[in-house]
């Protein structure tokens, strides 16, 4: 009877809950997540590409920090995938909103090459 109670117990621990939430059931692909420009301070061009997965269906809306007006929303969903042309000569937070509460996050970072370099040109007519 004791090794019965046993093996069931280990039995019950070893199995996964369905009803948990893991790390598997949110996620949040950006790729590329990085864009190389050629000098600092330029602006950096790339096709982007969003995949996200939430474990409860809602209406979510897909922002660039700092910015009202959404790239992209999706009612009744729990998972989604947009496209978009970045251009910014800053690292930016992309965010997936449910109503003002956010939900998903994640930075395109943008680095550069070369340094910015400003050259004083002295012209000399004489």
């Amino acid at each position: 009877m004791f090794f019965k109670g046993i093996a069931l117990l280990l039995l019950l621990l070893g199995l996964p809950a369905a009803a948990q939430e893991g790390p598997s059931d949110r996620q949040f692909l950006i790729s590329p997540d990085t864009c190389v420009a050629i000098n600092k301070g330029r602006t950096c061009y790339t096709q982007v590409s969003i995949e996200w997965q939430l474990p409860e269906h809602g209406d979510y809306c897909l922002f660039l920090e700092g910015q009202g007006t959404p790239l992209a929303c999706w009612k009744n969903r729990r998972s989604g995938q947009w496209q978009f042309e970045f251009a910014s000569a800053t690292s930016i937070q992309v965010l997936l909103k449910r109503q003002d509460t956010i939900m998903l996050s994640k930075e395109i970072q943008v680095n550069w090459v070369y340094e910015s370099q400003r050259r004083k040109r002295n012209w000399r007519l004489f």
